[in-house]
């Protein structure tokens, strides 16, 4: 096993000292060589649109390319290549006095031109899209796009997923699909985590909080996790995403865990918490899927879970994984069905970022810490401090992943090896500007890693 780990700040962006949190990757299955990063990073030109990062060597260098039609930067953004484009599900800068949700795409991520928009919604929050390039049957040859999202304008069922089943097409369309139908059980919103995987038998899974109660003086959501199926990639019928029932209410999608407490806008580290959640399904057999989501346990300690279904989502195993004082879980499955998981974890004043691979439900598996960093330096500029969410994919056997953290340039926070495109001294532990020897203050930086 080899693991690569880059600083994705390019050397001509070196003065810059942003929280660039919440970051974002889509790797080019046609060719890995071609990959797209995303984070809180302005557009180091100043005011105009929002920059992505372009890496066309398989990621280890990276440029910033101004295409997104954002103000200087996004709130919110994911990014998923199809077979031909690059597609992002954002929420625009400025965000008030109302949420501006949309879904771009780009034939050429590595060009100048605007992406263009596909669809515009208001008042819907955390887009997290996927796309799914067929290759054969129906559907083949088309990017199949699928954006979970918190949609306020179905409050108090939030829980959403806008689908095109021609995402490629000069005009693509989209249905828009309620997945939490329980009328009555939710106060006053699902949570913003809305996580959807595909399996190329046509099984598309997706998994949410449902509010069911909300302590407005201690911040604290009684949420079940919920967790739907649809056998037909989501085409549009009266039986969308129904294809798992609960067995205690009969409604669908089944509540894999209840009345459990999930804390929001409240620190760990410097880091809000609001309800993490990951959902990956075996390339290799679509009735396997991983979730892992979190609560907080009595006594405050919140705890990340890791559980397994290996008949489609109908029943759910006990705890594989459980972590203490741990956020942002990423989970994938390599096409061996060996898993990757990766997540940040706050030990004695430190932000701990593990990646662990495990080909047998975590009975056995290999840590590899890939950071370990001061949990109080820098300190946080805004909201989210590291952010909701970061993410992990495979292609073939190798896994590629993205986390962000303290950029302070020393060898012993990066225990699995780094590579700095940015200028640095590593001795004097000293970030430098353009001219190689103004110092620069430390910051939270996105950073890259491939595990072959």
């Amino acid at each position: 096993m080899t693991i690569t780990v880059v600083n994705m700040i390019p050397k001509s962006n070196s003065g810059e000292t942003n929280q660039d949190s919440e970051p974002n990757l889509a790797v080019n299955r046609e060719n890995p060589l071609q990959i797209a990063g995303s984070a809180f990073t302005p557009n180091p030109q100043g005011p105009g649109n929002a920059p992505i990062y372009v890496s066309v060597d398989g990621g280890n260098t990276w440029s910033l390319n101004p295409i997104v039609p954002s103000r200087s930067s996004t709130a919110d953004i994911t990014l998923r290549f199809g077979k031909k484009n690059l597609y992002a599900g954002i929420i625009k800068q400025p965000t008030k006095p109302q949420l501006v949700y949309e879904v771009l795409r780009t034939k050429d991520f590595t060009n100048s031109t605007l992406m263009e928009v596909l669809l515009r919604r208001k008042g819907v929050d955390q887009p997290w899209i996927e796309v799914f390039a067929t290759v054969n049957g129906s559907h083949s040859g088309k990017d199949l796009l699928y954006v979970g999202n918190n949609d306020f304008g179905n409050q108090p069922l939030t829980a959403t997923i806008d689908i095109s089943l021609d995402g490629a097409s000069s005009a693509p369309t989209f249905n828009t699909i309620r997945i939490d139908s329980r009328a009555g059980t939710t106060d006053p919103q699902d949570a913003p985590a809305i996580r959807p995987a595909i399996h190329d038998d046509g099984r598309v899974y997706a998994a949410f909080y449902e509010w069911t109660s909300f302590n407005r003086q201690n911040n604290i959501a009684t949420s079940n996790v919920v967790v739907v199926r649809d056998n037909n990639f989501g085409m549009p019928n009266s039986n969308v995403f129904s294809a798992l029932v609960d067995t205690n209410d009969g409604g669908h999608g089944v509540r894999v865990v209840s009345n459990i407490r999930v804390p929001f806008d409240i620190e760990l580290g410097q880091q809000r918490l609001g309800g993490d959640l990951s959902l990956a399904v075996d390339p290799t057999n679509s009735s396997t899927v991983y979730l892992a989501y979190a609560e907080q346990k009595l006594g405050g300690i919140y705890t990340l879970h890791v559980i397994r279904s290996i008949d489609g989502g109908s029943t759910w195993s006990s705890d594989l994984r459980s972590i203490e004082s741990a956020t942002n879980p990423a989970l994938a499955i390599n096409d061996s069905g060996r898993v990757g998981f990766l997540y940040q974890q706050f030990i004695d004043n430190r932000w701990n970022t593990h990646f662990e691979m495990t080909s047998d439900g975590f009975k056995t598996r290999q840590d590899s810490l890939l950071a370990t960093v001061p949990a109080d330096n820098p300190p946080s500029q805004f909201d989210p401090y590291l952010g909701d969410y970061d993410y992990l994919t495979s292609v073939k056997n190798d896994f590629y992943g993205i986390f962000s953290t303290s950029n302070e340039p020393n060898k012993v926070n990066f225990p699995s090896g780094i590579i700095y495109q940015r200028n640095a001294d590593f001795d004097a532990h000293k970030l430098l500007d353009e001219d190689g020897s103004t110092e620069v203050s430390i910051s939270i930086d996105p950073f890259f890693f491939k595990v072959t």
